[in-house]
């Protein structure tokens, strides 16, 4: 973007250095139309038409890029917060999968005292 801009400035001088070293009146036709006037005049409003011209070619591919990029941040932010959702869903499952393993320890402790009772009273016969 910056060399293109310094291009184009670089162009700009050539133009006008080139304009005003060629002050002469000319004559310019084209199709039915005739023009006098200075050709420095003429040069600078060719190479103003031309800008104005290359910029409103340039206009609709930049609407499409901005379209496009728009697009694709609505999507990426969809999916952030579809990941954020599973990241929550995941978390939730371990804390669960975390109350489950502690029951199944108490769940074995507690049958290991009953094994042991048993083991007792079955010593005590």
């Amino acid at each position: 973007m910056i060399f293109s801009l310094i291009l184009a400035l670089f162009f700009s001088i050539v133009a006008v250095i080139f304009a005003l070293g060629n002050t002469d009146v000319v004559t310019i036709s084209f199709l039915t139309w005739h023009i006098e006037g200075s050709l420095a005049l003429i040069l600078l409003v060719s190479v103003a038409i031309g800008i104005v011209i290359g910029v409103l070619l340039m206009v609709p591919g930049a609407i499409k890029r901005n379209l496009a990029l728009s697009g694709q941040k609505k999507k990426i932010k969809t999916l952030e917060q579809q990941l954020d959702q599973h990241k929550q869903e995941l978390d939730d499952h371990k804390s669960k999968v975390t109350q489950l393993e502690s029951k199944v320890k108490e769940t074995e402790a507690q049958e290991a005292q009953v094994v042991d009772e048993i083991n007792q009273r079955l010593d005590t016969l």
